[in-house]
């Protein structure tokens, strides 16, 4: 294996328009390049200021299995769009090339470099000076547009490349490198990368110019509420300010949390949401100016009006959008996004029909009301296909709810699989939310939705309560407890699936290199991280798990990837393993499994696919390959694999021009 890193510079601005765009930019060029052979432990530097390639270089390149790099799309792209074009370098084909970052993340350990050295505690780490050489020469002066070419800076550069591509060598010796299965699927997510997906620009810019005017509008409004105290909805801490002197008693509650004991006040998102739908409840009541000043706020903040931004900035010359997708980004294997951020899309949205005739109002400059909520129901429709192209859109019915009693392989659960089964085989039958509303003695669906979502992995009353704010349902607490327990009695094989699952993972931590099942599922601990095999073959990874005791209490904990730790802490942060985290992490990490193997059938097939989010793929064909293709993505899809005999799929496909309903 060759380990690689990049330094460039460009007058494009990375953050904003991504790696590909970054990388294509006609004023992208590399300042120097690292290299270690993992197999001769040869080590070079090469900078185009330091004349060409050396020879022993160019036959490492040749010859190596691997070239890895740690979030190897930016080096990738900037070995195919730069240093290929300006400076000679070989060409390397994609599969050839392999990701130190997806390596951390199928191992669930932090995926940035600096954090995985400090998490594995490696020799070499990252360099802090870093950041600051690449501020003083990646970045053009703001005033000049001229790159600094200071040659001390500059050597410093050439240090910090190679203590970066030390440091990365020394995590990937430290972890279990990706099997092959796992590089195939990191490998088949680039291939969907690669395709990238197109952006409505024009409806992306009229966006921007509507959310622009209501800003400002917002902004007068909110002035005018305040006295002047506010002069923009987006100023954080002066909006708190006013809002806090303003309020008491449960408005305070809902807008206070605590970090490290300490209360503080905040109106981050998820507060807003609660005061808002309490409001609507009447469960809590607060002054006009209060709200409208709150409303004002929550407007400017909406995340939809930065996404059309980013729509702009990362399309490149095709108005496509490339590399938004994370392979392996959530430690239960599921994908990620980054950059446009497609996985956080609104669900809510509208149809093709009416995102056409909206579009064509904004187009026309017409004025439009509820400015705000329109522009974030326009963010799926604004991704559409290429001319005389369709989307073939599918997505799993229900995936999680049932491969949760599948993976258990209680024989009590089949009676829930067989329900599956009858609703895919009559489109009049209820739906599972349906089911489940009828099971716990209601009759509103949207109350079984609440059930199914917050229930299924042991969730008790909290949970509940916090899925039934995002759908706007407020019960007593009394039939809360009710729900709850009449689904637990009904579904007495998750709550023992659970129990079995804990008792597993404990037993494996106690008995290092022996295996221990519940259900379908197996457990094993190798002396510092635990395991969890699934019928797939996947491997999920709980690292530097223990067993420790608190009080009368024993709890299994592992390392926490996506948390950081505080400022002079002994260790990296960790959580409990306890048995709905873990009956939870095991149905998503196996739902995962089954879209990278439908992405890969899909990718052998000849498909196409732009798009995929949790339980959906979406395809771009040719109109005259609609049929053909919404029938293999349905087969590909809707037919368990060889490993979940007995596991009830349905896939229905939707062919649109627009993404979204």
């Amino acid at each position: 294996m060759l380990i690689v890193d990049f330094e460039t510079r460009s007058r494009c601005d990375l953050t904003k328009a991504g790696a590909d765009k970054y990388a294509a930019d006609p004023s992208t060029e590399v300042l120097c390049m690292a290299a270690y052979d993992t197999e001769t432990d040869n080590e070079w530097l090469w900078a185009p200021a330091l004349g060409a390639l050396p020879v022993s270089l160019d036959i490492a390149i040749e010859r190596t299995d691997f070239i890895c790099a740690h979030n190897a799309r930016f080096d990738q792209a900037i070995w195919e769009y730069a240093a290929v074009r300006l400076y000679g370098f070989p060409e390397v084909p994609r599969e050839q090339w392999y990701c130190s970052s997806a390596q951390m993340r199928v191992n669930a350990l932090p995926a940035s470099l600096e954090n995985a050295c400090i998490a594995l505690n490696v020799m070499n780490k990252k360099d802090h000076r870093g950041s600051y050489l690449i501020r003083k020469l990646s970045i053009p002066d703001k005033d000049t547009g001229q790159f600094n070419n200071d040659p001390d800076l500059m050597s410093e550069m050439y240090q910090y490349c190679t203590k970066d591509v030390r440091a990365t060598r020394d995590i990937v010796a430290a972890t279990r490198r990706m099997s092959d299965v796992e590089h195939r699927d990191w490998l088949v997510n680039e291939w969907v990368n690669d395709n990238g997906v197109r952006i409505d620009i024009p409806l992306a810019s009229r966006a921007q110019d509507y959310a622009t005017a209501e800003t400002d509008e917002i902004n007068k409004e909110i002035s005018a509420l305040t006295g002047g105290e506010v002069g923009r909805a987006t100023q954080r801490a002066r909006v708190a300010k006013w809002v806090k002197a303003r309020v008491s008693g449960d408005v305070e509650i809902v807008f206070t949390k605590y970090v490290d004991d300490e209360k503080k006040f905040t109106l981050e998102k998820a507060a807003r949401e609660n005061f808002f739908a309490l409001v609507a409840a009447q469960d809590i009541s607060v002054s006009t100016e209060v709200y409208d000043v709150l409303c004002c706020y929550d407007n400017a903040n909406k995340s939809s009006v930065a996404k059309f931004k980013r729509m702009t900035d990362m399309a490149m010359h095709d108005e496509k959008v490339r590399g938004a997708f994370v392979y392996a980004g959530a430690s239960t294997l599921r994908f990620t996004s980054r950059g446009l951020q497609l996985h956080n899309f609104k669900r809510d949205c509208y149809s093709v029909s009416d995102a056409d005739s909206i579009s064509r109002i904004m187009m026309q400059g017409h004025k439009l009301d509820s400015v705000m909520d329109r522009l974030g129901k326009l963010l799926r429709p604004a991704l559409i296909p290429c001319e005389g192209n369709s989307f073939v859109v599918n997505d799993w019915s229900s995936v999680e709810n049932r491969m949760l009693p599948w993976l258990s392989d209680d024989r009590r659960a089949d009676d829930k699989l067989d329900k599956f089964r009858e609703i895919d085989a009559d489109p009049n039958a209820e739906d599972t939310y349906q089911l489940a509303a009828r099971e716990a003695g209601v009759s509103d669906r949207q109350v079984g939705k609440v059930i199914e979502l917050s229930l299924g992995f042991l969730g008790a009353n909290g949970a509940f309560n916090s899925m039934a704010r995002a759908f706007g349902i407020k019960l007593p607490e009394q039939e809360v407890s009710r729900i709850v327990g009449a689904w637990r009695v009904k579904n007495a094989w998750a709550v023992d699936f659970g129990n079995k699952l804990e008792k597993a993972a404990k037993a494996a931590v106690k008995h290092p290199h022996m295996s221990f099942t519940a259900g379908r599922v197996a457990y094993h601990f190798n002396g510092t991280d635990l395991f969890c095999t699934l019928p797939s073959g996947t491997l999920l990874t709980y690292p530097q798990a223990r067993i420790e005791k608190d009080g009368k209490y024993i709890t299994l904990t592992a390392l926490k990837a996506n948390l950081t730790p505080a400022a002079g802490a002994a260790e990296w942060p960790r959580f409990n393993l306890w048995r709905g985290l873990l009956a939870e992490n095991a149905t998503q990490a196996e739902c995962a499994t089954l879209l990278r193997e439908a992405l890969f059938t899909c990718y052998e097939s000849g498909i196409e696919v732009n798009l995929h989010c949790h339980d959906e793929i979406v395809a771009e064909c040719n109109d005259s390959d609609v049929d053909w293709t919404a029938e293999r993505l349905e087969n590909i899809m809707a037919n368990a694999p060889s490993w979940a005999e007995g596991l009830p799929l349905q896939a229905k496909p939707s062919i649109v021009k627009r993404y979204g309903k």
